[in-house]
């Protein structure tokens, strides 16, 4: 297979680049249809910590848990809000009192044990808006969505463990970590990586 000299990077004929196409969403076993949009976002804070009579950093800890929020829109389809579509039993914020899974599957890199499933846990509502435009007829929705954790599997393992030492490209040098493969994956609920032991003389 034919590379770029510099970077490595593949340049067969075959397509390497993900394609939304091959993308799955899944609530309660059910396809949500008419999804224009789909976005995750994760973020932490982390305290950056200084000392008297150092000119600089000495070490940087995360200091909140990770939180991944979701942004949606979709386009008001067969008659069904978009709680509904997400096979919810309401139209309105303020009915949700049970939370609720949203999977996604990416078929990318196949099908089976070969796609790439990421779980979004125990989702809530936190914004639900609609908009009604004379320049555009077509009903559009929004919503964001609070999880409490998402976990990434291929195989029913972590996917760095799945796709084998530096997937596709097989980069030498990957930093494979038992507790990470853990968290990452949700292996035995796991929501993160800092409670594991041996925390303090972890190091690569």
């Amino acid at each position: 297979m034919p590379t770029y000299p510099s970077t490595g990077s593949s340049l067969d004929s075959t397509t390497k680049s993900s394609l939304s196409t091959q993308i799955i969403i899944m609530v309660n076993n059910e396809p949500v249809g008419a999804v224009q949009s789909f976005q995750e976002s994760q973020s932490r804070s982390n305290k950056q910590i200084q000392e008297v009579g150092t000119d600089g950093i000495i070490e940087i800890v995360p200091n909140t848990a990770a939180k991944v929020t979701l942004t949606i829109n979709r386009i008001y389809f067969d008659g069904l809000s978009l709680p509904e579509a997400f096979s919810r039993g309401f139209r309105n914020l303020q009915a949700q009192r049970i939370s609720f899974d949203i999977v996604v599957i990416d078929q990318f890199t196949g099908t089976g044990n070969d796609a790439i499933i990421t779980t979004y846990h125990d989702c809530w509502f936190n914004n639900l808006s609609i908009t009604y435009s004379a320049t555009d007829y077509v009903i559009a929705q929004n919503a964001n969505v609070d999880v409490t954790y998402i976990s990434s599997i291929r195989g029913g393992e972590a996917i760095a463990l799945s796709q084998g030492v530096g997937g596709a490209r097989q980069i030498a040098g990957v930093q494979i970590d038992s507790v990470e493969s853990a968290a990452d994956s949700g292996a035995g609920g796991r929501r993160g990586a800092l409670d594991f032991h041996g925390l303090i003389s972890a190091a690569y």
